[in-house]
């Protein structure tokens, strides 16, 4: 996903840094636009150039909540 040209107030973002072979460095960026009380997005989480995980941020933050008692 894109940011508009106004960015909302509250976003989540991850990143991948990879190195073309015959190139600088380069940096992605991914924006996911969040709202409060909207259910957080699932983001990858680069290990790798090639290399992801998926993280959902709602299922973490649920359980987070659970362990912590603030349910």
């Amino acid at each position: 996903p894109q940011l508009a040209p106004t960015p909302p107030r509250l976003y989540a973002v991850t990143l991948r840094g990879r190195r073309p072979p015959k190139g600088r460095l380069r940096l992605d960026a991914w924006f996911y636009p969040m709202a409060v009380g909207e259910p957080l997005p699932t983001l990858p989480i680069w290990l790798a150039a090639d290399l992801r995980v998926m993280l959902p941020l709602e299922t973490s933050y649920q359980e987070t909540c659970r362990i912590l008692g603030f349910e």
